[in-house]
């Protein structure tokens, strides 16, 4: 589903503008919000490097079906540096909100046992 909704908005934008944009960077933030929230606490460590690989993929394989960039010779590394543009905010956004969740996911836990914590020794 969390890639599902990145793979969505890369084909929206390509479809409106032959390019992945702000639509792909939503989708990709809004996957990256649900993987955080449904990983494991041992899964975060895998997931925090997920998004910049993803977006790289989708954005590389969004160009390369729309045919907006030629990846031969010396194009490669001119369409190395557009793919890297066009998919940065993406990155950005679906990185940051992935961090605000686990954080926050954190937080919540350490309350929650120390709630639980203070309430056994305040009953002793």
């Amino acid at each position: 589903m969390a890639l599902g909704l990145a793979v969505v908005g890369a084909l929206a934008d390509t479809a409106i503008s032959s390019r992945p944009g702000w639509v792909f960077a939503v989708g990709a933030a809004l996957g990256a919000a649900l993987a955080a929230k449904a990983c494991s606490r041992a899964g975060a460590w895998w997931l925090i490097s997920a998004p910049p690989l993803v977006v790289a993929v989708i954005t590389v394989a969004c160009e390369e079906v729309a045919g907006t960039t030629t990846a031969q010779g010396k194009g490669l590394t001119t369409a190395a540096v557009r793919w890297a543009v066009d998919g940065f905010p993406a990155m950005a956004a679906a990185e940051a909100v992935l961090i605000v969740v686990l954080v926050t996911r954190l937080v919540r836990t350490r309350r929650q046992s120390g709630r639980n914590g203070s309430r056994r020794n305040s009953g002793a």
